[in-house]
């Protein structure tokens, strides 16, 4: 037996200098009994605060993470409900799906016949038009449609594999580039007056870069051997080009043409009149060619104001 009464392993293990040592209680200080159960207490309830908050710390770890493996795919707010194709191009539809997970699937699905068109990345459908795109780790999940056709237009769904199946339906809408000279096909106005033929292009996937006006096979601009020719243009969603000709004469009668580059011309026929059926000239006068055609610049009201005043 060992001076304090242990094993006589433990006193050669760790030697104790001196015949007998009189041992305090470990980690506390040598205080008067009242000091001693104080600090005892205090220490107690440390340890007991400190065991109650690592518990509440991990019983809400516990918690979160059970969140987040109960958290289920949704869609993004930011998603659009409408998209507009141009007819002949590429129409792009996007869906956004976060927390999506391995085994649940993202897939397109046309709503005029409910036909499958992709499945994740996987294109389903046989119509070579429709293409599957997904880049791994992004939450976008997009149906490409190539030479977008008019019975494309409609609703499209876009769906995710959880129990019940959720959705997110767009529409796409197709457009078609038009060209339009108002008051066609027909135009008559009063000899010396001016002429002024508007033609509009609406629904262009972008601006016309050239709009050419022909008279018959004959090009009309500033150039022009007529004289007192004037084109002005206005680009932007809708473009307007406005062919001026001043002291309208007989000759100027005839098939008017405004070929934007590479779509179909519009036509129209000019009726220049000398003093026949002046009524009929001043209704058309007023109904065509005095009003403008919904929003324009400050510079074609301008030209709307002399045209009316010199007709």
């Amino acid at each position: 037996m060992s001076a304090t009464g242990g094993p006589s392993e433990v006193d050669r293990a760790y030697p104790l200098d001196g015949e007998k040592t009189k041992l305090t209680p470990l980690d506390f200080p040598t205080l008067g009994e009242e000091e001693d159960e104080d600090e005892l207490e205090n220490w107690r309830g440390e340890d007991e605060t400190s065991t109650a908050a690592a518990a509440a710390a991990a019983e809400g770890d516990l918690e979160e993470g059970e969140e987040k493996e109960e958290e289920e795919p949704y869609f993004d707010a930011s998603m659009l409900p409408t998209y507009t194709a141009y007819l002949g191009k590429t129409a792009t539809l996007t869906c956004i799906v976060h927390a999506t997970k391995s085994d649940k699937s993202v897939s397109w699905i046309r709503g005029r016949d409910l036909r499958i068109l992709t499945v994740g990345r996987y294109t389903y459908t046989t119509d070579f038009r429709f293409e599957a795109i997904h880049q791994e780790a992004s939450a976008e999940w997009t149906l490409r449609i190539k030479s977008v056709q008019r019975k494309d237009q409609g609703s499209y769904e876009c769906q995710i594999t959880t129990k019940p199946i959720r959705t997110y339906s767009v529409f796409l809408k197709v457009v078609e580039p038009t060209v339009e000279i108002l008051g066609a096909p027909d135009i008559f106005v009063n000899r010396a007056s001016m002429i002024n033929l508007t033609c509009i292009v609406r629904h262009a996937p972008f601006p016309p870069k050239t709009i050419t006006w022909y008279h018959g096979n004959k090009v009309m601009s500033y150039i022009s051997p007529r004289g007192g020719v004037s084109v002005v243009e206005e680009r932007g969603e809708t473009t307007t080009s406005f062919l001026l000709l001043q002291n309208a004469h007989p000759s100027d009668s005839g098939t008017f043409a405004c070929h934007p580059e590479n779509m179909e011309p519009a036509k129209v026929t000019l009726h220049v009149l000398n003093g026949e059926k002046p009524a009929a000239i001043a209704a058309n006068s007023s109904s065509v060619n005095c009003q403008p055609p919904g929003r324009i610049s400050a510079i074609m009201v301008v030209v709307f104001i002399a045209k009316c005043v010199m007709t």
